[in-house]
């Protein structure tokens, strides 16, 4: 019976595999090709690996080996398919998206930034000028209004602070890079959120850039991470016009669930961009 075939990237039909390259299981890696493209996959004996640091990085492991090979797209960690037949399937039916992909981005680098507040950024505003006898004086509805205006009012201004700073990384940064995304306060501590993809010699022009605006701003934490596959910038099976636009984008979408039409569709685990956050 045939195995099941897990997928790490698409490259080309003609790229060569490094000699002995194994993947999960230890099994040897092979290309399943459709037309000018190629899946590289492992069988898997014991079922999809689970999400752990480790297999995590086994799977980033053969995706960066891959790369010096040729153009590469990364494939969403734990795309697995029935079989060979399903893989050159999942391939036809996205081939020019993939074919555009590869194109665009075989041959190019991500790297993400956060940056981090402690204490978690606060809206830069005055006390209330209500004291607390006259928010006594006022009835239950009035107050619990008068509460909640005050609350949409700091939330408002911890997302403008926000805002001010993506715009001030994109002046920075952005002039270094082909396409960006980014996302606001994913959590209270975490102000921005984005990602950059680059042309590999624009990466130290860029690393440049970062160093500069870290040294700007010692009161926020700014991490770093990358060069890797580029994970943010695969088109998505839906919507695939997002990743053409998302120079202008300011805000990102979640990424799809995987299932047989994600082949090409990458999304670096938040594990992984924690592991190289916590290494830059």
């Amino acid at each position: 019976m045939a195995s099941a075939c897990y997928v790490y990237a698409i490259l080309g039909c003609e790229t060569s595999l490094p000699p002995g390259l194994r993947g999960f299981d230890d099994a040897a890696v092979s290309l399943v090709p459709w037309r000018a493209l190629a899946a590289a996959t492992s069988p898997l004996e014991r079922g999809a690996p689970r999400p752990t640091a480790e297999n995590l990085w086994r799977h980033e492991a053969i995706v960066e080996a891959l790369r010096p090979q040729g153009p590469a797209l990364p494939v969403r960690f734990g795309t697995v398919l029935a079989d060979a037949s399903a893989v050159a399937d999942a391939l036809a039916e996205r081939y020019d998206v993939l074919a555009a992909d590869l194109a665009r981005l075989g041959d190019r680098v991500e790297f993400g930034l956060s940056v981090l507040c402690d204490p978690p950024l606060t809206p830069r505003e005055g006390q209330s000028s209500d004291t607390g006898a006259a928010m006594e004086a006022q009835g239950l509805g009035s107050r619990y209004l008068r509460t909640r205006l005050a609350a949409y009012r700091r939330e408002a201004a911890v997302r403008e602070r926000a805002r001010a700073l993506a715009r001030e990384l994109d002046g920075e940064l952005s002039v270094h890079a082909l396409e960006r995304r980014c996302t606001l306060l994913p959590t209270p501590r975490l102000a921005v959120r984005a990602a950059y993809l680059l042309e590999p010699g624009r990466v130290p022009a860029f690393q440049d850039a970062f160093a500069q605006l870290r040294r700007a701003h010692p009161d926020l934490r700014f991490l770093l991470s990358g060069p890797w596959p580029p994970y943010s910038f695969v088109t998505p099976p839906e919507g695939g016009e997002r990743s053409a636009n998302s120079r202008q984008q300011h805000e990102a979408s979640p990424h799809q669930p995987t299932d047989r039409s994600n082949v090409g569709t990458s999304s670096m685990s938040e594990h992984i961009v924690k592991k190289r956050e916590q290494l830059s």
